[in-house]
């Protein structure tokens, strides 16, 4: 499954280091790229950033709709016939 990881800071960066090695750097509000499950599972120092609520680790499941966290309600657009 795919995952990504959302910083939650309003001001500075943030600098996450990944299960293979390579880290992933973000700046405040920003979402990084598609990344493999593999890579944030059991891994100390995201669980770290998780509950200082650094960071937040985004599944296709727990996608906020807006920024709120509410499901936008999201209708089928329909166009009217004159």
């Amino acid at each position: 499954m795919a995952v990504r990881l959302k910083s939650l800071l309003t001001t500075g960066p943030v600098t996450i280091p990944l299960n293979s090695g390579n880290t992933v750097r973000l700046s405040p509000g920003q979402i990084s790229d598609e990344l493999h499950e593999v890579e944030v599972a059991g891994n100390a120092k995201v669980e770290k950033l998780r509950q200082r609520r650094v960071v937040e680790v985004v599944t296709d499941d727990s996608a906020p709709a807006n920024a709120s966290g509410e499901d936008a309600g999201t209708e089928p657009r329909t166009r009217s016939r004159k």
